[in-house]
């Protein structure tokens, strides 16, 4: 294939683990314009999977990534982002911080400095190193808001544009808000800083690629109030203009990140969909979630296969061990799968071309059954 004709391929996809060890989206805009959306790490290897795959494929990621993006502070999100940073040298870092930036910056320092020996404190740690990455290289941090162009590139026929939908003003003066408690909590005690609604202040993406649309949905979920969530997305968002061919699935498919208008206004009829399950501390998504997408498209993809919680046969020193001193702990199993979606925009009327990679599969009727 010509680089002429590697330039109209744009791809979307969504890297995720078995057990809940962490999910990210890798994505190529066309014209060496790649863009990381989160980032998760082999449990084993502790390599940043996204940083992974890139190589794997032969991207210059020092020159080709433009921006790595985070969509929210949980380690399932974050872990590895750093080292990702490190390497690509071309990219700004997007985050959702608060309006008051100095105040963000300072309470993610002391944060930092406090619990930097403490292993819980991975995600802050995560945050604290890319922003001295940034500082070093001179480029820039991106705050992520709602309807903020935040990428594009118009380039030999290809139009490009990355939006954050979320969060929203609202959400961002409640974050000031919370960060003066946070702060005040810090001089008073010996823990790490804990941020209390994460999930409000996720970032959901927008992407337009000529006429293509696509949305990620992070963690975002829905309440009932509209200056906050999906709500606030269906109501007050002025960048959407058609409906989206492609949907990251909100929250593991949880039923708190679903929403039937999500469906009706925002997406195609029959779009892909896809979505990382978790399986840590609770099993989503829910059998009945499933079959509520199910009903909506027939295109429903997972990174996995949900796996059982039963725990496996142990010798029988290391059981008692277990009983004696840690009942809860529980075996979180390993494996990764990639669902890749592209699409050629010399022929755009083919659609989306849908590989599964390792254990990403499709879900079907058969595989409905096997999920309690």
């Amino acid at each position: 294939m010509s680089d002429n004709l590697e330039n109209k391929i744009i791809e979307v996809s969504l890297i995720g683990t078995g057990g809940g060890y962490g999910e990210c989206i890798v994505i190529n805009l066309g014209n060496h314009n790649w863009v990381v959306v989160d980032s998760c790490r082999d449990p084993f290897s502790k390599k940043s999977l996204p940083l992974e795959y890139l190589q794997s494929i032969g991207v210059d990621v020092s020159n080709d990534v433009k921006l790595v993006l985070c969509t929210h502070w949980h380690d399932d999100h974050i872990l590895g982002i750093s080292e990702l940073l490190e390497e690509c040298n071309n990219a700004n870092l997007c985050i959702a911080s608060a309006t008051d930036r100095k105040k963000f910056l300072l309470l993610v320092g002391l944060d930092y400095h406090k619990c930097k020996s403490e292993s819980s404190a991975s995600s802050t740690k995560e945050l604290s190193n890319c922003i001295d990455i940034i500082k070093r290289r001179g480029s820039k941090i991106v705050s992520a808001v709602q309807d903020r162009l935040v990428f594009s590139s118009n380039l030999d026929g290809i139009n490009s544009q990355v939006y954050t939908l979320t969060p929203s003003d609202f959400v961002l003066e409640q974050f000031n808000k919370e960060i003066s408690s946070l702060m005040v909590e810090y001089m008073s005690s010996n823990s790490k800083i804990i941020s209390e609604t994460p999930n409000d202040k996720s970032v959901t993406l927008l992407i337009k690629v000529n006429d293509q649309r696509i949305i990620l949905g992070s963690d975002l979920e829905v309440t009932e109030d509209n200056s906050k969530g999906w709500l606030c997305i269906l109501d007050n968002c002025q960048c959407i203009d058609f409906k989206s061919s492609l949907f990251k699935i909100p929250h593991h498919g949880s039923k708190n990140g679903f929403h039937e208008r999500i469906l009706q206004e925002l997406l195609e009829e029959n779009a892909i969909a896809k979505l990382t399950p978790w399986n840590r501390g609770g099993q989503l998504p829910k059998k009945e979630m499933l079959k509520k997408y199910k009903e909506f498209t027939d295109n429903l993809y997972m990174t996995t296969l949900m796996v059982s919680n039963k725990p496996k046969n142990r010798d029988r020193s290391i059981a008692k061990a277990i009983e004696r001193f840690n009942k809860t702990v529980k075996e979180n199993k390993y494996g990764h799968g990639i669902i890749h979606c592209k699409i050629n925009l010399s022929y755009p009327e083919l659609g989306w071309e849908v590989a599964l990679i390792n254990k990403a599969i499709k879900v079907t009727d058969e595989i409905l059954k096997q999920i309690q």
